[in-house]
Formats: structure tokens, C-alpha cells, sequence
């Protein structure tokens, strides 16, 4: 049997093929600038997947950037992909994927989705996973369920205030848009100036990690989880950043036990969203 999972990110569009939770096809794209040029991607992209698979397709997972209801039927806030606010999410995939089921979920739980079936949870029952890029987004699971909350929306971690008298959050301080805002480069580009030592560069990453680093310390505060993995295009700077965080972690959680909780950087590249939107259906 195979499936079909897509992941719409703030920037980025990809879809991949999945048989017995391996990726067969993939293919990804810059995101579509409408619902309507996104809806026609998501279709042609999936009808070029299926291929001659199309009798044996168990189901079609998506991946999205935002605050569903709790039915994951309805996005009701996306703040990085504005033209999917109040859409019902729900129909409109049903008529682009016909006659396949659907299952739709938040991006950052697709994302522990696959961690925990392929991943680095596969032996651990009580983690936090956290992506940072475009935006911050974060699942949680509790004794080895991933956890919803009564409204569907638990997990959104990059909108925990972090300066309150800017009202700045997560988000706002450590995602890919803190550094361009600053430096006026993409993230990408200011890691590479960082590790030749350019002064600038290294200063706003230091500046990334210290918030970062206090939004990971009140998430442990307040869940105490095993571990927090960290997934997105923050991975590629991993060996800059862990230190840093380690640093904040120490200074700011107050459990001495909990100061040891282990980070981990993800090991499913871009594609773990949506792969775990097909997982969905394991």
C-alpha cells in the first residue's frame, strides 16, 4: 500500500510517495502565492506521484502551517500562509484527491509523527519537538501519544511571549525572519558568514540562540519532557548553536535534573513533514 503526504510550509510546498514508511517519490516547490495556485499544485503534484500507483493508494496526509480546529477540518489562523485563514481545509483537499481518505494535521506534529515511527523518539515517551524556519512550531507527546489539546491547537510554542513589553514571541526571536529583519540576509546566509567569523553575523546568531534558548528553558519548566528535539533549517547550524542553548537551559531551568534533558537535532532532513503526513495512516 502507499500514501501520499504533503507538507505546506511557510515558503516551501513538498510531497512525497511513501511505501512501508519509506520515501519512493518526492518533489518540492516554492509555495504557491493563492489557494487557488496551491490547491492545482497539490492536485497535479499528486496525480504526477501516484503514477500507476493509483489502485493501491491508501490514503493522502497533509502538513500545514497553522492553528486547525479540532476536527482538522478548518485552518483557523495560519500566520505564515495568510490566504488559507477560515478556509475549510477539509473540502477542499477531499475534492482535489478524490475518491482517497484524507487525514490532515499541524506541520510540527507530522513532524513527531515521523520522529516517532522512524525516527529519534522511536524508544521515548515524553518529548517536545520543536521546528524552527520560516516559523516556530511545536508538538508535544505525553506517555507516547501526541497530544491536541481541547481546541486542537497545543504545541504552538513559538507564540509563547518572550518580550513582554514588546509583545515579542518565539517566533518573533529565533525564526528565520529575526535574522533577515536584522541583517537583511536569509538565515542560510548568515550561517555561512558566521562560521568564516564574520562579527555581525555572529552576533545575531548569538542573539538567535539566547532566545531560543529561553523559550527551550521554559518549555522544559513547564513539561519536563525526556527530551527536545529540534527539526527545520535551524539543524544546519547545530554545532554553532547547542552550546548556546545548553548555556541558556543551565541558566534559566530550575530542576538540576531537568538541566541535563537532552537535545536532539532531527536526522530526517526537509522532507520529515511530510512524510509523516502519510505516516498518519499507520
Amino acid at each position: 500500500m502507499y500514501y501520499l503526504g504533503f507538507d505546506i510550509g511557510g515558503s516551501i510546498v513538498k510531497a512525497v510517495l511513501v511505501k512501508e514508511k519509506k520515501i519512493i517519490k518526492s518533489k518540492v516547490a516554492d509555495l504557491p502565492n493563492s489557494l487557488e495556485a496551491l490547491l492545482a499544485w497539490l492536485k497535479e503534484t499528486g496525480q504526477e506521484l501516484i503514477g500507476g500507483a493509483d489502485t493501491e493508494i491508501g490514503g493522502v496526509g497533509f502538513a500545514v502551517a497553522g492553528v486547525l480546529n479540532a476536527e482538522r477540518s478548518k485552518m483557523l489562523k495560519s500566520p505564515n500562509i495568510k490566504f488559507l485563514d477560515n478556509q475549510p481545509l477539509g473540502e477542499l483537499f477531499k475534492s482535489i484527491v478524490a475518491p482517497y481518505p484524507i487525514k490532515i494535521e499541524h506541520d510540527a506534529h507530522c513532524f513527531l509523527v515521523a520522529e516517532k515511527e522512524i525516527g529519534l523518539a522511536r524508544k521515548l515517551k515524553n518529548i517536545v519537538y520543536l521546528t524552527v524556519g520560516t516559523g516556530v512550531g511545536g508538538a508535544f507527546m505525553v506517555d507516547g501519544k501526541i497530544i491536541s489539546g481541547a481546541h486542537g491547537s497545543a504545541g504552538e510554542i513559538g507564540h509563547t511571549i518572550i518580550n513582554i513589553e514588546l509583545g515579542l514571541d518565539l517566533e518573533d526571536l529565533s525564526a528565520n525572519d529575526f535574522v533577515k529583519k536584522t541583517l537583511g540576509i536569509s538565515a542560510a546566509q548568515a550561517e555561512k558568514l558566521a562560521r568564516v567569523g564574520d562579527q555581525k553575523a555572529g552576533d545575531i546568531f548569538e542573539r538567535r540562540c539566547q532566545n531560543l534558548g529561553i523559550g527551550l528553558a521554559n518549555i522544559i519548566n513547564t513539561f519536563d519532557p525526556e527530551a527536545v528535539i529540534l527539526g527545520g533549517g535551524i539543524v544546519s547550524a547545530k554545532d554553532i548553536i547547542l552550546p548556546k542553548l545548553k548555556q541558556q537551559i543551565e541558566k534559566f531551568v530550575i530542576s538540576p535534573d531537568a538541566k541535563k534533558t537532552t537535545i536532539l537535532f532531527s536526522q530526517l532532513g526537509s522532507q520529515g513533514g511530510a512524510l509523516g503526513a502519510a505516516l498518519l495512516f499507520e
